[in-house]
């Protein structure tokens, strides 16, 4: 099966990944080089421990 986005739905996907651009860039300016460093690997390990911990979907059909 082949999905794709309706031109509303690419439209909002695209205002959501500038909001995500402009809060990164607002992240980084935060942080010492060193400490955005380790601030990533602190995330990186949580979002793998979080995938870890989620149970697999299976699509219905």
């Amino acid at each position: 099966m082949i999905t794709t986005l309706t031109a509303t739905g690419r439209d909002l996907l695209d205002r959501a990944y500038q909001e995500v651009v402009v809060l990164e860039r607002a992240l980084t300016h935060r942080f010492a080089p060193d400490e955005h460093a380790l601030f990533c690997e602190f995330l990186d390990r949580a979002t793998a421990t979080l995938a870890e911990q989620t149970p697999p979907t299976h699509a219905s059909r």
